[in-house]
């Protein structure tokens, strides 16, 4: 039994199990783009995260994941998502304290860092539930091990935790640590823009008041909001985007201020201003993916959702333009597809007969040999000296045979006894 607070992994570590694992990643790819879709479409947080939990147990038949939020009073932890996790849990830890000694959940939310408990039947972070509660109610639902990642906002509030359970004791793996930390900045992405909209939809309903009161509702929002006017041309930017591009109001509002490496990265901006343009045609919320200069120079992803403002007859009025930092997530997808990549590599590296290249007369004669015993269910003896490629010709013959989907197994005759 171990209990932990386990920093993040800056590499993964040489895994046998690699082919499987890679495996995996896409579908959690394919679960990412269709939550950030359910996202921009403005789908319930509720079913966002039960999405999202439901792609996590996926990946893992006996892994079963909560998203948990905080309450707003600051001391309590309601859990918003739990599909795989046993009812009668979820609703005897409703709610949950926070706390130094509050099992794996209250205790990351407390700490502010991950905490892993190997085995809850030894488990020390539990003393402040009661002696009744502490090991007993975990156990009687056959939960063994408990993971926690604390889900912080940029400015380090804690929104809630993404808790997983496991049936048996154990800790994490590292691709499951690295899944842990996705699923927790996808979640981030989701309680956020959660926020954002509820904080527009608010001040849309109270679009009525002076525009200084306006300003003042969209500077007091995280994210960063452009307010563009019907054409896209731009009106007014919130605080924390003056703040993160380090530019001035009058800077940003310029004609050609999107168009140069002042605000978009120029390659997404000869990518994407077509788009743009044809979603504020449509007069329909869109979104689009941008990397944003920062103040330092570094651009950074953002989903740019596009919202309109129309008054009483349809008519738009304003566009308001929402970005949320998903740098970490474009991050895991090409670590993904470089995995992948590299996977792909060494299958073809260990396999393919396009390993063997020459143009001599007598390659091409060994080649064409090659072709046509590959076809036939004879015996092929392969005479030459050591390092001359014995082993990448029968290779070979053996892709190209009919028995090319079975294993190519190659035994070292020096090593057998007389």
């Amino acid at each position: 039994m171990s209990t932990s607070a386990v920093p993040a992994s800056s590499e993964s570590q040489p895994d046998p199990d690699a082919a499987s694992q890679a495996g995996a990643s896409p579908s959690l790819l394919a679960a990412t783009k269709q939550i950030l879709e359910m996202i921009a479409a403005g789908a319930s947080l509720p079913d966002i995260l039960t999405n999202l939990c439901d792609a996590i147990d996926r990946q893992n038949p006996d892994m079963m994941s909560m998203v948990s939020l905080m309450d707003p009073d600051g001391q309590r932890l309601w859990p918003a998502a739990a599909p795989r996790v046993p009812a009668e849990f979820v609703e005897a830890i409703s709610p949950l304290l926070i706390g130094e000694n509050m099992s794996s959940c209250g205790t990351a939310a407390f700490r502010k860092e991950r905490v892993i408990i190997a085995d809850v039947a030894g488990d020390p972070l539990r003393s402040g539930l009661g002696e009744g509660r502490r090991r007993e109610m975990p156990l009687k639902h056959g939960l063994r091990a408990t993971w926690s990642q604390p889900l912080l906002s940029k400015d380090g509030e804690v929104l809630g935790t993404f808790g997983m359970f496991h049936p048996t004791p154990r800790s994490p793996t590292e691709r499951e640590l690295r899944l842990i930390e996705d699923a927790a900045t996808i979640a981030v992405i989701a309680i956020e823009g959660e926020r954002a909209q509820a904080a527009l939809r608010k001040a849309f309903h109270e679009i009525e008041t002076s525009e200084q009161e306006l300003r003042g509702i969209v500077d007091a929002i995280s994210q960063i909001i452009g307010v563009l006017g019907a054409d896209g041309s731009g009106l007014y930017a919130n605080r924390p985007l003056l703040e993160y591009t380090g530019l001035t109001m009058e800077q940003l509002m310029t004609p050609d201020a999107r168009g140069n490496p002042v605000l978009y990265h120029p390659e997404d901006w000869a990518r994407l201003q077509d788009e743009r343009r044809a979603g504020l045609s449509r007069a329909m919320p869109f979104e689009l993916e941008w990397r944003v200069r920062r103040r330092d120079g570094e651009y950074r992803w953002f989903l740019v959702r596009y919202h309109p403002l129309r008054d009483e007859e349809g008519r738009i009025l304003r566009w308001y333009a929402s970005g949320t930092d998903i740098d970490d997530r474009k991050r895991a997808e090409e670590r993904v597809r470089n995995e992948n990549l590299a996977l792909r590599e060494e299958i073809d590296r260990s396999s393919m007969f396009e390993e063997i290249v020459g143009s001599s007369s007598a390659l091409k004669g060994v080649l064409a040999q090659v072709a046509r015993v590959a076809t036939t269910d004879s015996t092929v003896l392969i005479l030459g000296e050591t390092g001359t490629g014995k082993e990448l010709v029968a290779r070979a013959i053996h892709r190209r045979s009919g028995r090319s989907s079975r294993a190519f197994i190659r035994v070292n005759c020096a090593a057998i006894p007389p």
